[in-house]
């Protein structure tokens, strides 16, 4: 994805906080304009912003944990994929007569496919059709294979299959939903109060309304963002992890040497 796709995505971003924070702004001037403001600053007040302050930390620590291993996963994919063509391309070499071809033309079709299922166009059920596709591959192979080799072979196979598996929980799975749907209450009825609440200066208004009510929606809108870090074909998802690691070898993927050449 190029600078300009991401600048785009980061502004509809800032746009989709200003289009909730904006009837928040709208409320606060009808209680001021119709005496709506019937609250009154308490020390219970702030302990609502640091119960809301514990939970949003609560979920942002778990939601990067995560990004943090997804991180990991394009290079863990490269490395696992140049190694299967390694592999291949060695036993090619080494017994022209097994003939695995076959199996490299498989992982070729993989490479592309797994950077598909970062941009959405690929599913899951897809990539594990081609994953079985190699293991009958690698299947063929079993008579002119020594079995070093093909434990190698069949290792990569399953660390292929783990990171689809992993990667797909963690772009399908929300964590942990009710703390987000607690959240989301906490920050609204917070954002309640600061509508409610008596502010004679307009000052105090701008800065508790504005930062806080901005501050809160800010971090919970880029959690929900960070908890999907594979949303590369979402047009509403600005922070996801890079795609270079794989993309920069992608050309060693999908066109192997053939070891019989």
């Amino acid at each position: 994805m190029g600078p300009t796709a991401m600048v785009i995505r980061r502004l509809g971003m800032l746009l989709k906080l200003v289009l909730v924070l904006l009837p928040v702004a709208v409320l606060k001037t009808l209680a001021m304009a119709r005496g709506w403001e019937v609250l009154e600053p308490t020390p219970l007040f702030a302990g609502l912003i640091t119960s809301n302050v514990f939970l949003i930390g609560f979920l942002f620590n778990g939601v990067l944990i995560d990004y943090k291993e997804s991180e990991k996963c394009p290079a863990q994919l490269a490395e696992t994929l140049l190694s299967l063509v390694a592999e291949l391309q060695a036993l090619g070499w080494a017994r022209p007569e097994a003939q695995p071809a076959a199996a490299l033309a498989t992982v070729a079709e993989l490479g592309p496919g797994f950077l598909g299922w970062f941009q959405g166009t690929t599913r899951a059920k897809e990539l594990l059709d081609l994953i079985e596709r190699l293991n009958g591959d690698l299947a063929q192979l079993r008579s002119t294979c020594e079995s070093p080799c093909m434990a190698r072979l069949l290792q990569e196979l399953a660390s292929l299959r783990g990171l689809l598996l992993r990667m797909e929980t963690i772009r399908s799975i929300p964590f942990v939903p009710t703390v987000y749907w607690l959240s989301a209450t906490s920050t609204t009825l917070l954002c309640a109060g600061l509508v409610l609440t008596r502010m004679d200066d307009l000052v105090e208004i701008f800065f508790y309304l504005g930062a806080i009510a901005f501050l809160m929606v800010f971090i919970l809108l880029l959690i929900w963002d960070l908890d999907n870090p594979f949303g590369h074909g979402e047009f509403s998802s600005c922070e996801n992890i890079s795609l270079a690691p794989l993309e920069r070898t992608m050309a060693r993927i999908t066109h192997p040497r053939n070891p019989e050449g």
